[in-house]
């Protein structure tokens, strides 16, 4: 997601939310989430990443925790859950209501 501007992800979201079961169904996400306070491990990289994102996408860009959360609420996903693993990327499990 992070190839597409926020109101693109929001778009993307709703689909997906249409597209699983309502009682069980989760999206999962394998994405960067940067520290709000920008002194993760691999927060410079997201720096490199959103060079890349001006240069090749319209509108994406690497997000922190606050910017993921209002892209899975207004998407519908108003309940989550980041698991940090020792990549780059953490997992991103969303729930609809």
């Amino acid at each position: 997601m992070h190839d597409w501007g926020d109101e693109d992800c929001i778009k993307i979201l709703r689909n997906c939310k249409k597209a699983i079961p309502k009682k069980n169904g989760k999206v999962i996400l394998a994405e960067i989430v940067l520290k709000p306070e920008g002194d993760g491990m691999f927060d410079e990289m997201g720096v490199v990443f959103d060079l890349l994102m001006i240069a090749h996408s319209s509108g994406g860009k690497e997000r922190d925790e606050v910017k993921w959360k209002k892209i899975l609420e207004e998407g519908g996903f108003p309940r989550y859950n980041i698991i940090k693993i020792p990549s780059l990327l953490s997992i991103i499990e969303a729930y609809p209501l």
